[in-house]
């Protein structure tokens, strides 16, 4: 049985304790967990790896008025 990642890149999350914003650039599987790629800030050479239940959706990525939302796992 497979278990799908809870976010997908370029989905906006928030990473907890730390509260700050950013954005997920990629998606891994380590220890029968997923770790994220997170960018925090503009820097896109800064991205930090975050484990799953330190995260939170803000907004899906390309989820805007019309509806659509295309979602893919890099």
């Amino acid at each position: 049985m497979s278990i799908e990642s809870k976010f997908v890149h370029g989905d906006i999350v928030k990473v907890f304790p730390t509260g700050e914003t950013g954005t997920v650039k990629g998606v891994r599987e380590s220890d029968n967990r997923y770790v994220y790629g997170v960018q925090l800030g503009e820097n896109a050479a800064t991205e930090t790896d975050v484990a799953e239940d330190k995260l939170e959706l803000v907004k899906k990525a390309n989820d805007d008025e019309t509806g659509f939302a295309i979602r893919y796992i890099s």
